[in-house]
């Protein structure tokens, strides 16, 4: 091939990358509002769905309706309350979301779309509640879905064969002091972690793989830890308040 011709053939396929570049950034444009747009509306959807934003918000815009039903959600989940979808939330809502679902007799994947809601209403149907599709507070607790941390750790305090009415407000002020509920608390001094404020970290392992992020699970080791060291949760409270550490 002459130098006339290499120049030529070296000039197309210049021009065949260069309008493949162009058509790939112009279908990324496309596409990443389109995204935003879905991601913001199943944000939506999943917190109307359990109860946290009324129907009328599911409208795909990300505003202060919506910030403030995140952050109601984060309250009760033991997120950071920023009112801000990032992965935590997101696995939170997920998780939460999945756990109706499994009840309801449908596909645990999520989101809550229209099949779920349907199966929702069954549900509702069948145990007598009023059939809206809504997972609100009445249908988690009919579903024995706990609703929040608090919820989880009442539920457990039975199971670990205490009252709630003369254990509970002592595990609650315990954990408020060690991690104020949070499921990602992390002293930065010791690397205590979690709602129970495990030390180390992984001892919680022995309560399930996911401790790093679920609540139910720190829940439940905590309550694991208070019961073979202390006996309750009163007296491990009680212990707190003279040394400043359980």
């Amino acid at each position: 091939m002459n130098s006339t011709s290499t120049l030529h053939a070296g000039r197309r396929t210049a021009a065949t990358i260069a309008t493949g570049l162009v058509g790939l950034v112009a279908s990324l444009l496309l596409v990443t509002p389109a995204y935003a747009v879905d991601s913001t509306l199943w944000l939506q959807r999943n917190l109307a769905g359990i109860g946290y934003l009324p129907a009328s918000g599911v409208d795909g815009v990300s505003g202060p309706q919506t910030a403030a039903a995140v952050r109601s959600f984060q309250h009760d989940n033991g997120l950071a309350e920023d009112g801000a979808y990032g992965s935590r939330t997101e696995l939170g809502l997920h998780n939460k979301v999945k756990k109706v679902q499994r009840v309801a007799g449908t596909s645990a994947d999520g989101l809550y779309g229209s099949a779920t809601t349907t199966a929702v209403k069954n549900w509702q149907s069948s145990h007598r509640l009023a059939a809206d599709g809504i997972a609100g507070p009445n249908t988690m607790n009919a579903m024995h879905v706990a609703r929040t941390v608090w919820i989880t750790a009442q539920w457990k305090i039975t199971e670990h064969g205490w009252s709630v009415s003369s254990q509970f407000s002592c595990l609650s002020q315990l954990w408020n002091h060690e991690s104020s509920w949070k499921v990602y608390a992390t002293n930065p001094s010791s690397g205590a972690y979690g709602i129970p404020q495990s030390l180390p970290a992984d001892k919680m392992a022995a309560a399930g793989a996911d401790w790093r992020t679920n609540p139910a699970t720190q829940i439940e080791w905590g309550l694991d830890y208070v019961k073979d060291r202390y006996g309750n949760p009163c007296a491990a409270w009680s212990f707190w308040q003279a040394h400043n550490w359980y």
